[in-house]
């Protein structure tokens, strides 16, 4: 590392995709960055998902050293090679027809928690860290400080906590910074399958299924964890259910959140109703209302170019067209590029770097977050979903 990018540091609250994409890319750029995540390790909290990268492949590789970026593939929820012509398969859940192959080409589906793993080799992440307060005003740095009592000063503190930013709270306030519920709620659970049933799910497609049902439900079906695992009844699946609600959800815990999964599938078309019913009723499960948060800007905030945000604490939106983490990614490849650029490696030029970054990112998370939410409303609504971007567009297109 050059005595010149040592003048500058950055700091990065949350340890997660979003946050340690940004770390590998500060770390392969020379400059000196520290990861502060408020959970004890990763694995502390027991429950896991897998996402979908489509479009943002190229800018992810742009931000890994080799060495991670060589390993991503292991996190995998299989051992399919990524190839020109995938898709997802979309289906009507009351007759069970094939509707639609969504173009998915030479995507990845990866274990978040795998992915996770792998993108912390080699960057300094210190766990048990829950930031109370940010101070941008009283000195030339930023100023962290977290429950413990221990402080951290960086050039730069960048926010990648989730869609529950205390960061953004900051920037913007608790009013205009609080995230807003859709009327969609989403069940999902993880669990093996008995091997008939796995087999069947596999003749649906070999990786994961979608389907949609005139009644209003959305299902998710497909491999979680597979990879390296030559014999399907030892594979996860994960399971997903949607639909479109008005009051509070009255699940007393997992076990009433999956007879209410398996109820719902109880109007859909076989294989699909007995592939649900055969999720094992011990298995975890979450259900909640789905949150997102139109992208605003802090143009007035003093701390503006001291103090920034990526991923969905910057943009969280609902799911349902598969967008989150490959704007994530894109963010992180954004704000990078614009640092790579400064002439100096010097406060001054690092602050014009992040304002130009700010200013190209408020405008595409705003219309990703509201694409993502126009998405979830057709997707729960039959007419309006065959006139959707998703099945327009598929997943391989960014939101313009």
């Amino acid at each position: 590392m050059s005595d010149t990018r040592r003048r500058i540091s950055v700091m990065v609250i949350g340890a997660g995709s979003g946050g340690r994409i940004i770390a590998q890319g500060l770390r392969k750029a020379g400059i000196r960055c520290t990861v502060f995540e408020q959970d004890a390790s990763l694995y502390e909290r027991s429950r896991d998902w897998n996402f979908g990268i489509y479009w943002s492949q190229t800018p992810l590789s742009e931000c890994l050293p080799e060495e991670v970026q060589s390993k991503v593939i292991t996190a995998q929820v299989d051992n399919i090679v990524p190839k020109a012509d995938a898709y997802l398969p979309a289906f009507n859940g009351e007759t069970g027809d094939l509707i639609h192959k969504i173009p998915t080409p030479h995507y990845l589906r990866l274990r978040r928690k795998e992915f996770v793993r792998v993108l912390g080799e080699g960057i300094d992440i210190q766990y048990s860290k829950r930031l109370v307060s940010v101070d941008a005003t009283s000195g030339p740095g930023v100023l962290a400080t977290f429950a413990d009592g221990t402080q951290h000063t960086a050039s730069l503190l960048i926010g990648a906590e989730g869609a529950h930013s205390p960061v953004r709270e900051y920037l913007l306030g608790p009013q205009k910074g609080n995230l807003l519920y859709s009327p969609f709620v989403l069940s999902v659970t993880i669990s093996r399958l008995p091997l008939d049933k796995a087999l069947e799910l596999s003749k649906l497609h070999p990786r994961s299924s979608t389907i949609f049902h005139p009644n209003g439900t959305f299902q998710w079906i497909g491999v979680h964890d597979g990879y390296d695992k030559p014999n399907i009844a030892d594979y996860a699946f994960i399971f997903m259910t949607g639909w479109r609600q008005t009051g509070p959800l009255k699940f007393p815990d997992s076990k009433a959140i999956i007879a209410d999964m398996k109820r719902r599938a109880e109007a859909s078309a076989e294989p699909i109703r007995s592939i649900f019913g055969a999720i094992d009723d011990e298995a975890k499960a979450w259900s909640d209302y789905l949150p997102y948060w139109p992208t605003q800007g802090w143009e007035g905030h003093p701390a503006r170019s001291k103090v920034t945000l990526v991923g969905d604490a910057a943009h969280p939106m609902t799911p349902h067209r598969g967008q989150g983490l490959n704007n994530a990614v894109l963010d992180c490849y954004e704000l990078l590029k614009q640092i790579e650029a400064m002439p100096h490696p010097t406060a001054d030029a690092l602050r014009d770097a992040v304002m130009r970054y700010e200013e190209g990112m408020w405008k595409r998370g705003n219309e990703a977050v509201m694409r993502s939410f126009e998405n979830s409303v057709a997707v729960h609504d039959w007419e309006m979903l065959k006139e959707s971007p998703l099945f327009q567009q598929g997943l391989i297109h960014r939101d313009e």
